[in-house]
């Protein structure tokens, strides 16, 4: 018997940007699928678009439940079942009251803001979700007056992955339970740029493409980036768990906070990530500048093929260097701040993509949001397509 098939229902409509606006370049809404149950005609197609639209927006999915939410995402790294952070050992201890996870499916994280109430799938007992605070992590943070007039930050600039141990995850995803309400908030950079502002609603998730970021290099830049790679420190987030970040979320402010290598949780030099500064789609070979400018330790800068290697090794000079590459796409225009409906659920190619929560009021309600990623089961593509490597999709 034929197995049921979603593809005659199956809607996948690209987001319609304003190009006086903007110039975010990605993006598309699906509709006509239960993710609760996909044939693999239906996800062939799914997966390809996630490389194509670099993120899709399911609509209709709020009874999606999360074992499924779990199993859709192991689809994309087949034989993974580890949360990306599931074998950091201060994992738990750091995010303290800030999230809870699903009994039975503890790869699906529950973040956000709020009250979660019992017997929601299967909790015994009332969690509750404490915001986070950009005031406890940025370094010079919003006045209370630029906050009480709708002023916010994206928290932290990052794509997902433990940076240690196992690859980083080849897609995450967002489901929207509870989304807060009330009126459009002002998204501020203040970096080397500007202050640049652009109005987001309240709860956005701020997504930038990672191609793009690649094509506003200079060519001397691409050229570097495409033969220097980057040590992330190991269990990278408690090493940088006293530290501050920078005004757009994508650096720390050098002051010497970072843990001592020899004070963190036990770790081996044969599990460190040394990544190429680009990655590249297995659908076609797109490069993606992709850079997580909190855990960088290390970067070996090779400036052409036959160029000597320079490590950089003061945290100073790395975050300095990798803030160059990152700063060109850091502007409003470039940002896509998607509007979290209830029933969303957000899926991105992470290994093509940075994101970050925006701070919003309390005033505004709860934030209740279901998140699942799996470190991959092999590290990103680091090769072009042209030099002769085989993929399989």
């Amino acid at each position: 018997m034929p197995v049921p098939t979603q593809l005659h229902s199956l809607r996948i409509t690209p987001l319609v940007h304003d190009p006086k606006e903007t110039k975010v370049d990605f993006g598309a809404t699906v509709e006509g699928v239960d993710l609760n149950d996909v044939d693999p005609e239906t996800f062939a197609v799914l997966r390809d678009a996630v490389l194509k639209y670099r993120l899709l927006v399911f609509k209709g999915q709020a009874k999606l439940h999360p074992a499924n939410q779990l199993a859709f995402v192991q689809r994309f790294s087949p034989g993974s079942t580890n949360f990306s952070h599931g074998l950091d050992p201060d994992y738990l201890k750091r995010r303290g009251n800030s999230g809870a996870t699903i009994p039975g499916v503890p790869q699906c994280q529950i973040l956000g803001f709020g009250q979660v109430p019992p017997g929601h799938h299967g909790l015994k007992e009332d969690v509750f979700i404490a915001r986070q605070d950009h005031r406890k992590m940025h370094k010079t943070p919003l006045s209370d007056e630029e906050l009480e007039q709708g002023y916010t930050r994206m928290m932290q600039l990052h794509f997902d992955g433990a940076l240690y141990g196992i690859p980083p995850p080849f897609v995450g995803s967002l489901l929207a339970v509870h989304t807060p309400k009330g009126n459009d908030l002002t998204l501020t950079f203040d970096n080397e740029n500007g202050r640049g502002e652009k109005r987001i609603a309240p709860g956005s998730t701020a997504y930038f493409n990672a191609a793009q970021a690649w094509r506003l290099l200079t060519d001397e830049q691409r050229e570097t980036a495409r033969h220097s790679t980057v040590t992330y420190a190991p269990h990278a987030f408690s090493w940088i768990a006293s530290t501050k970040f920078t005004s757009d979320g994508s650096s720390i402010v050098t002051e010497g906070k970072e843990v001592p290598l020899d004070e963190l949780p036990p770790w081996e030099a044969s599990k460190l990530k040394t990544m190429p500064m680009v990655w590249y789609s297995p659908l076609d070979g797109t490069p993606s500048l992709m850079i997580h400018g909190q855990c960088a330790m290390r970067v070996h800068v090779k400036r052409s093929a036959d160029d000597e290697v320079k490590v950089l090794d003061d945290l100073g000079e790395v975050r300095a260097f990798l803030q160059a590459y990152q700063l060109p796409i850091l502007r409003p225009e470039y940002v896509y701040a998607h509007n979290h409906q209830e029933g969303d659920l957000a899926v991105w190619y992470n290994q093509g993509m940075w994101h970050s929560i925006t701070e919003f009021p309390e005033r505004c309600g709860r934030r209740i949001m279901h998140q699942v990623n799996l470190g991959h089961n092999v590290d990103p593509d680091l090769v072009p397509l042209d030099a002769g490597v085989v993929r399989q999709l």
